[in-house]
């Protein structure tokens, strides 16, 4: 049972009252190079509104080697607070395939970070805020059943091609159903990339999880690897489309072994 519910707490980690939308910063213009809106796509402090669909299969999963899926839509909306002070939204709305142990499909628990970063950095940028985890999952066997809460910190350096950094949270429980586990979980997501002139790049961002809840030799999922992406335009529309592999060098008995990471991204720089 402790291995099925760190498998649910892998589908699970992985709006502002107020405020008015950031207006387009004066770098993100349509004169951008390929280089610099690939950079602004790869951070998850940027500071114009991004779409982005990611499909994420995840084979070897479960004791039938089957293949675990997930659809995440994430919307990135930044807000101006004042002259000195931004807001970063960016909500996980994931729709999940389970193979086991009974096949179900369906929306999983809906995430949303909100971190508070300074309106204006150099090379090194910042944010800090609460992140949230929502019990939405329309069947029990894909999702937690509980409302959790946490700390999320994001850093940021860029210099010349390179953009590097980590985006880092850990959630906690505070309510819902009693008799489902309570949620003690991290996420950590580092990121390197390195971005050419003409649009492509290469980048690394593995997605490392820690369930705190589960048995030692279950409590960790951490995949190595990476991949290659690139910005083009349709029409006037810029996006970016990046493919990642990752193995598990670390992964419960019940876990995948490796995942295939596809990733289409609206960028709304004007």
């Amino acid at each position: 049972m402790n291995r099925l519910l760190a498998a649910l707490a892998w589908i699970a980690f992985p709006v502002a009252v107020g405020v008015s939308p950031i207006a387009p910063a004066a770098e993100a213009t349509n004169n951008v190079s390929a280089m610099e809106l690939a950079k602004q796509d790869q951070n998850p402090l940027t500071r114009f509104y991004t779409l982005r669909f990611e499909d994420n299969a995840q084979f070897g999963f479960g004791p039938d080697n089957d293949v675990q899926n997930f659809f995440r839509i994430q919307p990135l909306i930044p807000f101006e607070l004042n002259e000195n002070w931004s807001l970063v939204t960016r909500a996980v709305i994931p729709i999940a395939h389970q193979p086991w142990p009974e096949s179900t499909d369906g929306l999983s628990d809906v995430a949303l970070a909100m971190l508070l970063t300074p309106a204006r950095a150099g090379k090194f940028i910042w944010g800090v805020g609460p992140a949230l985890l929502l019990p939405t999952a329309t069947d029990a066997m894909i999702g937690l059943e509980k409302w959790s809460a946490g700390p999320a910190v994001a850093g940021v350096y860029t210099s010349g091609p390179w953009l590097v950094g980590a985006v880092i949270q850990n959630l906690w429980s505070f309510a819902g159903d009693e008799e489902r586990q309570d949620v003690n979980a991290m996420t950590l997501r580092p990121l390197i990339n390195y971005n050419f002139s003409n649009g492509w790049s290469l980048s690394s961002s593995p997605s490392i999880a820690a369930n705190w809840k589960a048995d030692s030799d279950a409590r960790w999922l951490v995949p190595l690897g990476g991949g290659v992406g690139k910005i083009f335009a349709i029409g006037g529309q810029r996006v970016s489309v990046s493919v990642e592999s990752y193995y598990h060098i670390v992964s419960p008995e019940i876990g995948p072994d490796w995942q295939l990471r596809f990733q289409l991204t609206f960028l709304y720089p004007d």
